[in-house]
């Protein structure tokens, strides 16, 4: 069974580098035998922006968003892949307004149990940042890579993160810069090492 990887797209920018890097990684994982899916997450429609805070997926036996919308939809599908990409730019040392509002929802895929006990249908899939940075500060990416390590440490995925700093390329352009290009293609070529490291649907 192949494994299955999905691009969560952060970028309210279709046509922006972080998109256009992506695609080289994708490309890159599609010639190793693995195809990626993509969610652009600004497209996706809400009832709510983000997280409510109902706890309704504290209460239920199963994992999901209780708010029946589109976010909910996309965040139902995350346990089916093997390898959870967060494409996105950073937006004032984080991750754009669009992107913050999927990952909220993302609380209904984990259960805590007694003590410091987290259960989740992620446990063992891959977790990785790929992530680009407009301004003069490469420790804008540091922090936003530091924000998703702790949470992919605490629920067992494994991290791997492809930071693109100073990435001040004209809109899309930054595929054509070679040394960005590698990058995306290496870290192509690292995802499907973690991958072969683990069995398909795990």
């Amino acid at each position: 069974m192949p494994h299955k990887v999905v691009f969560l797209h952060g970028s309210p920018r279709r046509r922006g580098n972080t998109r256009a890097l992506a695609a080289l990684a994708m490309a890159e994982l599609a010639k190793r035998g693995i195809a990626a899916d993509e969610i652009d997450v600004p497209g996706l429609a809400y009832t709510h922006p983000g997280c409510i805070a109902c706890f309704k997926c504290q209460q239920s036996p199963g994992y999901g968003c209780h708010v029946g919308d589109g976010l909910a939809e996309a965040v139902a599908r995350l346990p089916g892949y093997d390898a959870l990409v967060m494409a996105t730019p950073v937006y004032w040392f984080s991750a754009p307004a669009q992107m913050k509002m999927l990952i909220d929802r993302m609380f209904s895929l984990i259960k805590f149990g007694p003590g410091d006990a987290i259960a989740s249908p992620l446990r063992g899939k891959v977790l990785a940042l790929f992530a680009t940075g407009g301004g003069e500060e490469e420790e804008n990416l540091d922090i936003l890579a530091k924000q998703w390590r702790i949470p992919a440490e605490r629920l067992g995925m494994p991290f791997l993160s492809c930071l693109f700093p100073f990435c001040h390329f004209p809109p899309g352009e930054a595929a054509a810069d070679p040394e960005s290009a590698q990058q995306a293609r290496d870290f192509a070529g690292n995802l499907a090492g973690l991958l072969a490291a683990a069995p398909a649907g795990r």
